[in-house]
């Protein structure tokens, strides 16, 4: 194994998430083709084969610790970018039925290419989220991940529409905005929204992140249980939405 083949193995085997040493090298073939293909087209900031590790790769995975996402479930990516946290949690789990929606079709090219790669038989589309919900993915998933896209409540109107009720919303985001105690942070002024979409919070979980220099950022995920159908005027154009949060 190489450095990042073993943090994974290693951040798999001290969370309780299944992962095989082939799985876990998967993510070294994983890192070197993110790494060739951003030197001729721009997907990602990070640079560093320990921050790639860290912020995409582990950041990604968080979910399977907390056994989030059910055997055999319907996933989509919103917002996929280059695949995370999509291709990392496809990676591990070869059961769930994954698909990617990114406006920026040079960063799909990349998710197909190591879904190709890899086998994992992933639906890439291009388009914007709020438009493609109601071209037959209405309400058709049982997760909905999303990660670094925008404020939580803009992402919960592109978001919960695609979650089927007993579904849920996975937001990933840092813990500073999932103070419920604070009328500032993302997660209190997203409630008026996750109510009218048909959702309710159902838990936050911490989801630290190793710094370059050994610190720790503490990323978290906010897990949003679909209750009842979202009604049928939502989502709104993207500019209603930004205009004018719920």
């Amino acid at each position: 194994m190489n450095y990042t083949s073993e943090r994974i193995y290693g951040f798999c085997n001290e969370n309780g998430i299944p992962c095989t040493a082939e799985q876990a090298e998967r993510f070294d073939t994983l890192l070197s083709e993110l790494t060739e293909f951003n030197s001729h087209t721009n997907v990602t900031a990070l640079k560093t084969e320990s921050d790639i590790c860290s912020k995409h790769f582990i950041d990604s995975i968080y979910p399977l610790k907390y056994g989030v996402i059910q055997g055999g479930a319907k996933v989509i990516d919103i917002g996929c970018g280059a695949g995370f946290p999509g291709l990392p949690l496809k990676m591990l789990r070869d059961d769930i039925d994954i698909s990617f929606i990114d406006s920026t079709e040079k960063k799909l090219r990349f998710t197909k290419k190591i879904s190709d790669l890899f086998g994992l038989n992933a639906s890439v589309y291009p388009a914007r989220a709020e438009e493609l919900v109601n071209k037959g993915h209405r309400e058709k998933y049982d997760v909905a991940v999303s990660r670094a896209v925008a404020a939580l409540p803009v992402l919960c109107e592109i978001c919960l529409p695609y979650v089927k009720k007993g579904g849920v919303f996975i937001a990933y985001k840092s813990m500073k905005e999932c103070d419920a105690e604070n009328p500032a942070s993302e997660l209190t002024l997203a409630k008026n929204a996750i109510s009218a979409l048909g959702a309710r919070v159902d838990d936050v979980f911490s989801a630290p992140v190793s710094e370059e220099d050994g610190t720790l950022s503490e990323h978290a995920l906010i897990i949003i249980k679909k209750a009842k159908n979202t009604p049928e005027q939502y989502p709104r154009r993207y500019a209603a939405i930004l205009k004018k949060p719920l």
